[in-house]
């Protein structure tokens, strides 16, 4: 069976080693909180836990063992297109071993950043989605209840500086973040590791194509305004030449002026390293722009008139 991208995150999570009681507590109710319904019946009570990832049952049965909570059944079922879901059903004194409530989150889950990724881990394993970000960056958390994403949003702001969003879907709510950079960031508080490098290496490369395309478009931006002035510099100096002819501009503009006929793709700057000594690319521009002045000047002259020898 193939596993959507999603469900390869979710099986890397439901292998994250549990290092202590406390963990196991966090993380088991990141899954109560995301998918605990609590049922009451004429003859019994009872949380029932369902999950559409058969590792995330095992887990769930994992962590309860770890906190010496016995199932009352485990049921699989399965829809029309043959996926597989599994219900546990949980006896309710579950809520006073772990001291939560059905609607607040425990207090020391919001003081520890550490139990707070591992209560994340839980909730995104039993009601989040991610999209594989060669394609686009996507995660989420459903949840009918909005205190509960909005407790989640804000303590990820508190602890990690992100800043996500919620809007109300037809029956659920849904938190979700759009930013490579957070997903990577919550990929690694939950312990998703190998998933976050992964991320991470996608950013990397976007990163530098994206450094690569702004200096090539930088240098084609250059090129093209460079290779715009030139070609006015030398309509001004042939101009010139066929008006009163180079030779009578002063010894100064006029060795610009040849120069840079005979350079057309040089730039200021390599114009003035022909010099002896060298100029600098402002000497040269001042001196483009005083043989821009004359042809301005001689523009502005009756076409009938006689053409003086300009004094300079």
């Amino acid at each position: 069976m193939r596993y959507t991208f999603s469900e390869e995150v979710k099986g890397e999570l439901c292998q994250v080693e549990v290092l202590s009681i406390e963990e196991a507590q966090a993380e088991l109710i990141g899954y109560l909180k995301g998918k605990g319904v609590f049922v009451k019946t004429s003859t019994d009570s009872y949380i029932s836990l369902e999950v559409g990832f058969i590792p995330a049952a095992r887990r769930i049965m994992t962590l309860m063992h770890q906190l010496g909570v016995d199932k009352k059944k485990l049921t699989l079922l399965k829809n029309r297109l043959q996926k597989k879901r599994v219900q546990v059903f949980i006896p309710t004194n579950i809520l006073t071993k772990l001291g939560i409530s059905i609607l607040e989150m425990p207090g020391f889950i919001e003081e520890d950043i550490g139990l707070f990724g591992a209560f994340l881990r839980g909730l995104f394993v039993s009601t989040g989605s991610v999209t594989d970000p060669a394609r686009h960056y996507h995660l989420e958390l459903v949840s009918y209840n909005e205190s509960l994403l909005e407790q989640v949003s804000n303590l990820l702001t508190c602890f990690l500086g992100i800043s996500g969003k919620i809007s109300k879907l037809k029956y659920n709510n849904r938190y979700y973040i759009k930013r490579g950079k957070d997903i990577q960031d919550i990929l690694e508080v939950i312990g998703a590791s190998r998933t976050a490098a992964h991320v991470e290496k996608i950013l990397t490369s976007r990163e530098i194509k994206g450094d690569i395309n702004r200096t090539l478009n930088f240098l084609s931006a250059n090129a093209r305004r460079t290779g715009d002035s030139n070609a006015k510099q030398i309509e001004t100096i042939t101009y010139i030449d066929e008006t009163i002819g180079l030779e009578n501009l002063p010894e100064e503009l006029r060795k610009v002026a040849q120069l840079r006929l005979d350079n057309e793709a040089l730039s200021l700057s390599e114009i003035g390293e022909l010099f002896d000594p060298p100029l600098t690319k402002s000497m040269v521009y001042n001196r483009i722009k005083k043989i821009t002045k004359i042809a301005e000047e001689l523009s502005r002259k009756d076409n009938n008139s006689i053409i003086k020898k300009p004094e300079y």
